[in-house]
């Protein structure tokens, strides 16, 4: 499986390409020097990539490339910097840990243990043997490439280290029921950390676009991506003879539409729980996320909580804050939510397996409950403040997505800021046309303006 990306395409999990052990350069040509080339491209194409090694762009051989633009402190920056047949010298036995992530694995962060300080063997373009002592970031970057250049990806460091701490989690027999894509990252983490997942339960597929296609929930995709037990539902009912069969120890619910009856709650030897994206008792319900943001709130967080027949109102078992950024809109938050969902997860699954958890009852007279979002939520009421009507942008956008009228046509409005009160419009989408800049819309419109336009700048 490849993804798109830049001018190449770059290979993701669950791609076995990844986990062989890359072949030494040995000719020091110019057909090196165009896998070069177009490693830098395709690391200079994406904002968040720092290194890059050969095997992602399923070039076999032993090249990364690094570099690294800090614009607030250029003290940290690294320059651009090619690495042919890398390897560590020695290592520095002083330890670190940092989130990490990886463009072969997206959207995913977790944290590594590393060393601090390394001693490098490598060639430069000419072939001519060079030695480098990394620190820091560097050194972080140079041992998840060379990683990746020996079949290693950062989530297998993150399993190795789970293994030596908790050596009997893998024994854990995991039933994990979800659909949405606030739980398929959450869903892939675990996947790719070798926790014995025994059946994956989604929703069945529903026709979706003007196509009325049939597509895959987000977490029916993860199963099916990596060759898991699916099991997709339209009656949760059906599936309690096949839970009673399985045994499992522990159910792990997120992003799932459905309310599982009691008989289903009985079931799982522990306990069965729901990974839910806020700080219960607040904002229980379908669209804590897209609530929060349009709330105005400064911070959310994740709760997971042991599950009982009253929809979110089990004892929390962990709970973490995370700041809302003044620029997050609903993906980048979803985004943020699940990472930190799966490391409570993480952290909370051993004390789980060995009863050493703790609850805590949820609050009533704290509880607020969110709906479920229509298409009609989107569109703009020019009535209210500037800032309300970017909090909705930001909260609905990609879906159900904010609009408003102009020339008696629909106008999408994908993404917009605050300039002194006024809001300004960035990405809008007119009826049958494709995403565009506000400015070049304007170009081609020859229409009377209406009265929202005071409203913006």
């Amino acid at each position: 499986m490849q993804k798109p990306y830049g001018p190449h395409p770059i290979t993701v999990v669950p791609n076995s390409n990844l986990k062989e052990i890359a072949k030494p350069v040995t000719s020091f040509d110019n057909e090196l020097k165009k896998k070069i080339k177009i490693m830098i491209e395709v690391l200079r194409s994406d904002e968040n990539g720092v290194g890059l090694s050969a095997n992602q762009l399923d070039i076999n051989n032993r090249i990364c490339v690094i570099e690294f633009t800090d614009k607030e402190n250029k003290e940290n920056s690294i320059p651009l910097q090619i690495f042919i047949n890398p390897s560590i010298a020695e290592a520095k036995p002083e330890y670190e840990t940092l989130d990490e992530g990886c463009l072969s694995v997206p959207k995913i962060e977790l944290p590594v243990e590393r060393s601090i300080k390394i001693k490098v063997k490598a060639q430069n373009q000419q072939g001519k043997k060079v030695r480098l002592t990394a620190k820091g970031l560097l050194a972080r970057v140079l041992q998840h490439e060379i990683d990746h250049l020996n079949g290693i990806l950062f989530t297998d460091r993150v399993k190795e280290k789970l293994s030596k701490k908790c050596p009997h989690l893998k024994k854990m027999k995991i039933v994990f029921i979800g659909s949405g894509d606030f739980a398929n990252l959450i869903l892939e983490g675990l996947i790719l950390l070798d926790l014995n997942i025994l059946e994956i339960i989604s929703e069945k597929s529903k026709p979706a676009g003007r196509s009325q296609e049939f597509l895959l929930t987000p977490v029916a995709s993860i199963a099916k991506n990596f060759h898991k037990n699916l099991l997709e539902v339209d009656n949760i009912d059906q599936i309690v003879p096949n839970l009673e069969k399985l045994q499992p120890d522990l159910i792990i619910l997120a992003d799932f539409g459905k309310k599982l009856p009691e008989s289903i709650l009985r079931i799982p030897k522990i306990a069965a729980i729901n990974l839910h994206p806020s700080l219960l008792p607040k904002y229980r319900g379908p669209s804590p996320i897209q609530t929060a943001i349009l709330k105005g709130e400064k911070e959310t967080g994740v709760s997971i909580i042991k599950m009982t027949p009253k929809i979110d109102k089990g004892p929390i078992l962990a709970q973490e804050t995370l700041e809302i950024f003044d620029f997050d809109h609903y993906l980048t938050l979803k985004w943020r939510l699940s990472n930190l969902a799966l490391k409570m997860l993480l952290n909370l699954l051993p004390k789980l397996q060995e009863g050493k958890f703790q609850e805590k009852q949820q609050d009533e007279s704290l509880a607020s409950t969110t709906h479920k979002l229509q298409k009609t939520d989107g569109e703009i009421n020019w009535q209210i403040d500037s800032q309300s009507i970017e909090r909705q942008i930001r909260a609905y956008y990609p879906w159900p997505g904010t609009y408003t009228f102009i020339d008696e046509k629909r106008l999408l409005i994908h993404l917009a800021h605050l300039e002194k009160n006024k809001l300004v419009l960035d990405i809008v989408q007119g009826e049958g046309k494709k995403p565009m800049k506000f400015a070049d819309f304007m170009r081609g419109f020859h229409g009377k303006k209406p009265d929202w336009f005071k409203k913006i700048k």
